[in-house]
């Protein structure tokens, strides 16, 4: 199904790119498409003309040949004038070709008989007014059917036709629906709200399996084993570095990019002629966008990467920018209706967290999807995408709530837009399709309590710190670039040297004890120092169970009523890990391994009869720790690729299973891991004393 027809010709100064004529639209549609376009835009003018004051044409004849002389303005004349001004369309995230589009529409029409404009902001709105109206007319009369999308594809596609690498090699798009778990998506192909892969899975073009992650289920972590193969001394979305007496958080850029540079062995998943767009790391792409490892940092010599072809189109601009006024409104009146239904549970939800769950839903989606498209119409041989919308809206509404099926919704439409690019690119594509965990939904700690776990354990200890304010506010991902548009310098926090510092990530909390040397204490000397703390925690009915070290050697995990001994496996009374799953000593025998591991390691209670868990952030959905749906994210790939031949078990299997198909695609290009040195030196950077080091 994802096979490309094509012949392929090549002349002397580059390959070219012939397709049948059986899949160009034929010239009489084209024909009458845009005539249809222009009485659209004519009956778009004519409409605006009667609602906008200083604004007016004569006669619907005249607004239907302004019509025509637009639709000639922008085919035509547009693409040279933007040209010109793209740096500036690129930094304005587009503002500057709206108005420069605005500037050109008002002095053309100005031009034509019959029209008058007064001023500049007349012009702004018929610039803003026609994407609505003409939007909206689309819609009712389907305009943009599947004929109409191919006649665009295959124009971008002629337009990169010379850098474009010509092959019958088949390159692969990877998509990471961002926190839909294997359960979520089982429902949503049941409901009919994922259409396209309920398609895929039904006529048999793809097969769908769930994986596993490690303890430490999100974003940071998973990215890191996907795209670079390795985990090692990640214990978290944050922690505490105690060779330099920072916190170091993922979504941090320069915290981003000392994290990639420890793991990265130059091998990652996209290693090879690959695009990276909206990921916390780039696994070793040769071009990124929004990705946080390269946040300010130049990629094949050009900056903004996926802006060019978005943000320089005045259309596509004022589509976006329309679409975001349309978001916040749609956010805060779903906040409004889950306030007065009473529905529990749930969080504030502000005017800031509308602009942000836009930012994630419609800004870098538009984005990264063009970008995926352009990548796909010059060939490049790896893409992987992270769509971040359905986490961001999961993580303040709820997983299975409507509005985050609603953004589910559309990123499945915005997989179809990239199926059907397939048939207009010079190579074949095949689409794989992943998350990198789930979400856990549940009322969170302070809600439960009246009091955050940093509060609980300075009541035990007699002080304690946060030591990221972002945890306990609720702040997710995609607010890194928030940060780093308001203060490039903020990557990281000094930690208070003379008390507990406490870090959330989800349900999995981390308590690092102030002393020298700076190593892990033990549970001896934690019991010595704060005699009620560790009694404290376990006793506690929102907390499932903490993970210390003992003196001699080996590590305990200890719960209200037992624990078990992760040396000697042995169970005192009832097992804490139990009600967590059957891996669950395997993942908490993993974090116990690393040398960033902190003191203790804090899991939430898990309640296996609501499928709940009690946050230790502000959000009504989290995952980071054990405990239902978060750590079971789903992998659904095509059926021509080798089944796993086991079940998959925390990222960087992941990441051999997709390298493993990257080799059986093109063999001489993509090795398998287990025929590289890579596993030998990978992570050896991390493995170094200290750990990592978020430096510059």
């Amino acid at each position: 199904m994802l096979a490309c027809e094509t012949s392929r010709v090549p002349t002397q100064d580059q390959p070219r790119l012939i397709r049948p004529a059986r899949q160009r639209p034929p010239w009489h549609q084209v024909l009458r498409r845009a005539g249809v376009v222009t009485v659209v835009t004519g009956l778009s003018l004519w409409l605006l003309a009667a609602a906008l004051p200083g604004f007016s044409i004569d006669t619907f004849w005249q607004a239907l040949f302004a019509g025509f002389v637009v639709g000639v303005v922008n085919a035509f004349v547009w693409p040279a004038l933007a040209f010109l001004v793209v740096p500036l369309s690129v930094l304005t995230l587009g503002l500057g070709a709206i108005v420069l589009n605005a500037i050109v529409v008002g002095w053309v029409l100005e031009l034509l008989p019959g029209i008058e404009i007064d001023g500049f902001a007349p012009s702004l709105f018929i610039v803003i007014g026609l994407v609505i109206v003409t939007t909206a007319i689309s819609s009712v009369l389907a305009l943009d059917d599947e004929a109409w999308t191919d006649q665009r594809a295959s124009e971008l596609a002629r337009k990169r036709a010379k850098q474009a690498n010509v092959t019958d090699v088949p390159g692969v798009v990877f998509v990471q629906l961002d926190g839909v778990s294997h359960g979520v998506l089982r429902r949503a192909l049941r409901s009919g709200d994922v259409p396209t892969l309920h398609r895929w899975l039904r006529e048999g073009s793809h097969h769908l399996v769930e994986w596993e992650t490690g303890w430490s289920s999100q974003t940071g972590v998973s990215q890191c084993g996907i795209l670079h193969g390795s985990t090692a001394d990640m214990p978290a979305f944050r922690w505490v570095d105690k060779s330099t007496g920072t916190v170091v958080v993922s979504n941090h850029p320069k915290c981003a990019a000392a994290i990639e540079r420890a793991h990265s062995d130059g091998n990652g998943l996209l290693a090879d002629n690959g695009s990276s767009y909206g990921n916390l790391f780039s696994g070793d792409a040769a071009r990124s966008a929004l990705t946080m490892s390269g946040a300010g940092r130049r990629k094949e010599g050009r900056t903004g990467a996926g802006y060019f072809g978005y943000f320089v189109r005045p259309g596509q601009a004022t589509r976006t920018m329309v679409a975001s006024f349309v978001e916040i409104g749609r956010e805060r009146v779903a906040a409004t209706r889950q306030r007065r239904r009473g529905v529990e549970p749930r969080v504030e939800r502000g005017w800031v967290y509308a602009l942000l769950r836009t930012f994630t839903t419609v800004i870098t989606r538009d984005v990264s999807v063009q970008g995926v498209m352009n990548d796909m119409c010059e060939g490049r041989r790896t893409i992987y995408v992270d769509m971040l919308g359905y986490d961001e809206v999961a993580h303040h509404s709820g997983p299975e709530r409507v509005e985050a099926l609603g953004v589910l919704r559309d990123l499945d439409r915005q997989l179809a837009r990239i199926e059907r690019v397939t048939r207009w690119t010079p190579r074949p594509y095949k689409i794989v399709v992943l998350s990198d965990h789930g979400q856990t939904q549940g009322a969170t700690f302070e809600q439960r309590t009246g009091y955050t776990l940093a509060e609980l354990v300075a009541e035990l200890c007699g002080a304690a710190a946060s030591g990221d304010a972002d945890a306990e506010k609720g702040r997710t991902e995609s607010t890194a670039w928030l940060r780093q548009a308001r203060d490039p310098d903020d990557s990281q926090e000094a930690v208070v040297a003379d008390v507990p510092v406490v870090l959330g990530s989800g349900s999995l909390a981390l308590i690092s004890i102030p002393g020298e040397p700076r190593r892990r204490l033990t549970r001896e000397e934690i019991d010595d120092r704060y005699p009620r703390l560790i009694d404290g925690l376990t006793a506690h009915p929102e907390i499932g169970f903490v993970l210390v070290r003992q003196a001699g050697g080996s590590s305990v995990v200890l719960g209200a009523h037992g624990g078990v001994d992760l040396g000697t496996g042995k169970v005192t009374g009832d097992d804490p890990l139990a009600p967590f799953g059957p891996r669950a000593r395997d993942q908490v025998s993993e974090v116990d391994g690393y040398s960033t591991v902190a003191d203790l390691m804090v899991n939430s209670r898990y309640d296996a009869e609501l499928e709940e868990v009690a946050a230790f952030e502000e959000q009504v959905s989290s995952h980071g720790g054990l405990g239902g749906p978060q750590t079971h994210p789903f992998l659904l790939y095509p059926s021509e690729f080798a089944a796993p031949v086991e079940p998959i078990f925390t990222s960087p299997a992941v990441y051999r299973v997709l390298k493993g198909w990257l080799h059986d695609l093109d063999p001489g290009e993509h090795e398998p891991e287990s025929l590289t040195a890579a596993g030998a030196a990978r992570g050896a950077a991390a493995a170094q004393p200290g750990g990592i080091a978020a430096s510059p």
